[in-house]
């Protein structure tokens, strides 16, 4: 427990983690943890109902399709009823959206619509390749190409209908050089290539794999063009940081900490930042920025800053709740054109904030961010959470930045050109993940982020499965709220960010949403349905969470640090929770009631 000023109510250590911006209220909901259980039983009971139908159709002689295929010649091998979970995920989802009835029934229209279309299309096209002798699609790749479109149609769903952040009007001059896109296409056909070669060329190895669930999911060659991809812009993007790194650019800085009830590790954040000012050659000059605390936060804060032997500081109050709204009183208070954004339970490195400022020698950066470690490894969250820094940060950040397709840095760390962020509006209010919504916006007006995985700082991971459901659950939640604020970026051809990356985030938010759902499809399906599912396989359901993530993850913490090879295992498994936590995410989002008779037509005319 922290004490209060002036004899208020303690805070408890277990609680800083509750804030005004855990779930904007307007936009998003905090569902108790019930909902996503529900969601599950009864995701779990409507495919008990649909395999019992899709059995008494086939014994019966109604069909001999399992899983929907309406056109197409031999069944081949359908290893999983792909679109029979598809549409049982999809009704589930529309059944417990946050609104009233007519708009999940409307919900539940949309989705199953979109998908019936989708998967028609497909059936027609395969027929008539086959009809006309050109070639026969196997059934296995209608499912495919109908699941991937699925992963789609949620996000597409949710950004149409969903109440989420307006839409950001300020005018855009996204700028991504033609490097970038040679970059780009270079990588993806190298991967394509080399994903056909291993297919086909060591076809009984990849048939060994597949046996042992070590590659494969939705098809072998998927995942092995995704983490090809991965790898070769990797070097580039290795290679273009270390290459950005070597310029000497040392300004003065302002050091931006927004603080809510943190008296209790506020000190040693100030301690980190005066060590890390030692073995910078430009000023640093630090501000608290008191946010609405109810502890000691801004003597602690005092005490620590008249402590420190090379920076100087002081303490700003807001007594506005809102980490954004901390942020901009900082930025409208200090005169340093670099920002060194640092949360209050956050110790960066030595070198961190030289490292990171070496970027601004080339004007087009407009934010820089480094890679943030777990301060401890203590709990199974602190190990879980050192293998997904290795590969979300050590990994595909710089992947990212081989293209310059960085979407975000975590506010955590990050350092902004002050001017760029005002003329882009400064932190928006009110909505989850403005660290990365204002990278993006700094895209739209022309700068791109850069990740250096060198610049390493400390995070506190949560201490309860409570903090870490609720962090979580934010994270994943921002995703929709990103992308409903920049939508003008979306599939804009100019920003890299915004024609590739942020669709392909979107995507993956759906697929992460849908992954513990399929493990339960598949364990009914082959506990109760084996008869009729006869084509049945555990090894494309097991391969999404071990296969090429498995491959991918053991090679990356060789690369970093290869004592965390022994949190391996553990972070698989949290791979699984992570899926519960990004339905939840989904869950938590608020769609506006629907009044049927005076809402429905307009909207049936609009479309959903």
């Amino acid at each position: 427990m922290t004490a209060g000023p002036g004899g208020a109510a303690p805070t408890a250590i277990s609680d800083h983690f509750r804030s005004v911006d855990s779930a904007p209220a307007g936009i998003s909901v905090n569902r108790p943890p019930s909902a996503a259980n529900g969601f599950l039983v009864t995701f779990a009971g409507l495919c008990i109902v649909a395999m019992l139908v899709m059995t008494y159709l086939v014994h019966t002689g109604v069909t001999d399709k399992h899983d929907l295929i309406l056109l197409g010649e031999d069944r081949g091998d359908v290893a999983v009823p792909t679109r029979l979970f598809v549409v049982v995920f999809f009704v589930t989802y529309a059944a417990y959206a946050y609104t009233n009835g007519w708009r999940r029934l409307w919900i539940g229209a949309s989705l199953i619509g979109k998908f019936a279309a989708v998967s028609i299309g497909f059936d027609v096209l395969a027929w008539l390749l086959h009809s006309v002798q050109l070639v026969s699609l196997p059934p296995f790749a209608q499912q495919l190409a109908s699941a991937l479109v699925a992963l789609a149609i949620l996000p597409h769903t949710i950004l149409r209908q969903a109440r989420l952040p307006s839409r950001d009007t300020s005018a855009t001059s996204p700028y991504t050089p033609a490097g970038a896109y040679v970059c780009l296409v270079l990588c993806l056909v190298v991967a394509v290539i080399a994903a056909v070669v291993a297919v086909e060329v060591f076809f009984r190895a990849v048939v060994d794999l597949r046996q042992w669930a070590l590659l494969g999911g939705i098809g072998p060659g998927v995942f092995l063009v995704q983490q090809v991809f991965a790898a070769s812009t990797a070097l580039f993007g290795w290679r273009a940081v270390r290459r950005s790194r070597r310029a000497r650019f040392a300004p003065p800085v302002a050091v931006l900490v927004p603080a809510h009830n943190e008296a209790h590790d506020i000190a040693d954040t100030i301690a980190a930042v005066d060590r890390a000012a030692e073995s910078y050659r430009g000023t640093v000059r630090l501000y608290v920025v008191d946010n609405a605390s109810t502890d000691g936060t801004t003597g602690a804060a005092e005490r620590a800053i008249a402590a420190c032997a090379t920076i100087t500081g002081e303490v700003l109050k807001c007594p506005t709740p809102g980490k954004a709204v901390a942020l901009n009183l900082g930025i409208a208070r200090i005169s340093e054109e670099f920002v060194v954004r640092i949360d209050a339970d956050t110790v960066i490195g030595p070198g961190c904030i030289r490292t990171a400022m070496s970027h601004f020698a080339d004007p087009r950066v407009g934010s820089v961010g480094g890679m943030p470690l777990p301060a401890e490894e203590k709990t199974w969250i602190d190990k879980v959470r050192l293998v997904e820094v290795y590969l979300r940060h050590g990994f595909f950040q710089v992947s990212l930045d081989g293209y310059r397709g960085v979407l975000g840095v975590p506010g955590m760390f990050a350092i902004y050109r002050r001017s760029a962020v005002v003329a882009v509006g400064g932190m928006v209010q009110g909505m989850n993940g403005e660290d990365t919504d204002i990278c993006i916006r700094l895209g739209s007006a022309g700068f791109y982020t850069v990740a250096d995985p060198k610049a390493v700082y400390y995070s506190e991971t949560p201490r309860t499965y409570a903090h870490l459901r609720e962090q979580r659950t934010r994270w994943f939640r921002s995703i929709y709220h990103i992308a409903a604020h920049n939508r003008g970026s979306l599939l804009d051809r100019r920003s890299m960010t915004g024609a590739f990356v942020l669709p392909f985030q979107l995507v993956n938010a759906a697929r992460r949403a849908m992954l513990a759902p399929l493990l339960l499809f598949a364990v009914i399906a082959f506990a109760g349905f084996r008869a009729t599912f006869t084509e049945l396989q555990w090894q494309p359901v097991v391969a999404t969470v071990l296969g090429m993530p498995l491959i991918m993850t053991v090679f990356v913490c060789l690369l970093w640090s290869p004592r965390a090879l022994r949190y391996v295992p553990a972070y698989l498994c949290f791979r699984v929770l992570r899926s519960y936590f990004t339905l939840a995410a989904a869950l938590s989002l608020v769609f506006p009631p629907m009044r049927p008779r005076t809402r429905l037509p307009r909207v049936l005319i609009r479309g959903g």
